[in-house]
């Protein structure tokens, strides 16, 4: 009798700890959800799309980029960031920016590059070219 009690405790033990450890994966998801900032726009007559947007107090900024049918995309990407000035507002202290290129074969999130860590506001612009024709989503994102 006693054996049984032992091992229906290590069972229920077992269950409780991997329902605590799904709590916090979902509750590290949950943390990290991103926000759209901007969506892409095919330039008239090309493969190539363009998004901006602005992220305000971002911890990461990236784009997803979904080509139909699966093929190479060519990303470049720039990110601005800034601190504000308090005593005048049109001149910003502190700005930096960075900027890249990627590619990928199929749909992929490309993070980017923050000039320095956190930032008060960032403006992101990023050119997606696709290989051949086809259509593509471009979704700027913040976390």
């Amino acid at each position: 009798m006693n054996g049984r009690r032992r091992q229906s405790a290590r069972f229920i033990t077992a269950l409780l700890s991997r329902a605590l450890a799904l709590v916090f994966v979902g509750a590290a998801c949950a943390a990290t959800t991103s926000k759209v900032i901007g969506h892409g726009v095919r330039l008239k007559g090309t493969n190539v799309w363009y998004a901006h947007g602005k992220a305000v107090a971002p911890r990461t900024i990236s784009v997803r980029v979904a080509p139909i049918p699966a093929q190479a995309v060519k990303v470049q990407w720039s990110v601005v960031c800034q601190k504000p000035n308090r005593i005048d507002p049109a001149f910003h202290l502190g700005t930096l920016g960075a900027s890249g290129e990627a590619s990928v074969h199929a749909a992929a999130t490309v993070k980017l590059a923050l000039p320095y860590a956190k930032p008060p506001t960032c403006i992101a612009t990023v050119y997606v070219t696709l290989g051949k024709s086809g259509a593509l989503t471009v979704r700027l994102l913040q976390t």
